[in-house]
């Protein structure tokens, strides 16, 4: 960079690549353009420089040049659902503004507008893209910060959860016909989503070592109806699941004389699972044992139900891995409410293990008498042990 006279002012000029572009200009004198020159140096060497006229970029084209980028990684239902929200919510409320010109306060009044027409949990969707292409911005130098950052969200009521009790999730296992057993059972013993069951290959079942591997998910694309093998949900969504004895020999039949590459559970007639097929037998076989209303999502919700009111719980991260969430955060906020009979079980064995004292003796102090071994010297013999040692 370097400072030169224009018209009666000075500017900052730079070279990038064969170009030479002004940085900024309207210094009044040298001395303070060759301040600002420092300054912008030492934002170039910690990459917080960010070259002008580059936040005058569209919303709308920033955001098509970041999906490009974006969009290989992703399943084909998120990608249909992610760029549904861009070209529905985003694109006609932001996408002519330019990048450097959108504030935190737009931000906020886009959201509490669209909390008047959407769901909370759709804003936070929508909100949560929005954020993904602006921290994108900043990525490129486009913008000094991400103006989504701070956001308040609208909060909505949480779905209800329903969870199986164990005589209810024995009359569903029987009211279910024999060939879908294996995989309600794997379901409610793994708390594999359905894309993770419907996409288990048999080379990923080790029932001697009595564990299961994700590595991919099938889906049913929208519309067409097209069955595409996809990556799993989140990084985190790969992972490795051990099997309880049950779900073990409900898998052995299924995996003994399959090729690695092919799937596990299939219908009745040999084909891939389909949701909106298996949802008819589903729905069937819950009216027949008297739970009607739960979703198969819910196995999921019950498996780790079950695993909070074991004996000895596992810890929230453990089940985070087992569950294959993204951060412990979306564990936590789930299933956090399921916690406090957890606690109760702690205060109970805390209960039985803390010493005993009478704390309603001796003026309230709970204090007991001193052994022997409790009794210290007089505090003249210690100072005089203390001189003569």
């Amino acid at each position: 960079m370097w400072v030169e006279k224009h018209g009666p002012t000075y500017r900052i000029r730079d070279r990038v690549g064969d170009k030479k572009i002004t940085v900024a200009d309207g210094y009044h004198n040298k001395t303070a353009a060759k301040k600002a020159m420092t300054a912008l140096a030492g934002d170039q060497v910690r990459g917080d420089l960010v070259m002008p006229s580059a936040g005058e970029k569209l919303l709308g084209d920033w955001a098509r040049d970041w999906w490009e980028a974006r969009k290989s990684g992703l399943s084909p239902n998120t990608q249909r659902s992610e760029w549904s929200r861009i070209q529905t919510h985003i694109l006609p409320a932001l996408g002519d503004q330019a990048v450097g010109d959108i504030r935190p306060l737009h931000v906020q009044r886009w959201v509490s507008e669209l909390g008047k027409k959407r769901s909370a949990k759709t804003v936070a969707n929508v909100h949560g893209v929005l954020n993904s292409i602006m921290a994108g911005a900043v990525a490129q130098r486009l913008i000094r910060a991400n103006p989504c950052a701070g956001t308040k969200l609208p909060r909505g009521m949480a779905a209800e959860m329903r969870f199986l009790t164990e005589p209810e999730a024995g009359r569903l296992l029987a009211a279910l016909p024999e060939h879908y057993r294996p995989l309600y059972l794997t379901a409610l013993g793994t708390g594999l989503r359905w894309g993770e069951l419907a996409g288990l290959r048999a080379g990923r079942v080790d029932v001697l070592a009595g564990t299961l591997r994700v590595e991919e998910t099938l889906s049913e694309l929208p519309g067409s109806g097209e069955l595409v093998f996809g990556p799993p949900k989140t990084s985190g969504s790969r992972r490795t699941v051990t099997l309880p004895s049950e779900v073990r020999q409900a898998l052995v039949g299924l995996v003994a004389d399959r090729k690695p590459a092919e799937l596990v559970f299939l219908t009745a007639t040999g084909q891939p699972l389909r949701i909106r097929n298996f949802r008819r037998i589903w729905l069937a076989a819950t009216e027949r044992a008297g739970v009607g209303g739960i979703r198969f999502h819910d196995l999921r919700h019950t498996h780790v139900a079950w695993l909070l009111s074991a004996p000895e719980p596992p810890n929230l991260t453990a089940i985070q891995r087992r569950l294959g969430h993204a951060s412990i955060s979306i564990t936590s906020d789930r299933y956090g409410h399921l916690l406090p009979a957890v606690d109760e079980r702690i205060s109970k064995a805390l209960d039985v293990a803390l010493p005993r004292s009478d704390w309603g003796q001796g003026g309230g102090t709970g204090r007991t008498e001193p052994t022997d071994n409790d009794r210290q010297p007089p505090a003249s013999s210690t100072a005089n042990e203390i001189t003569n040692s």
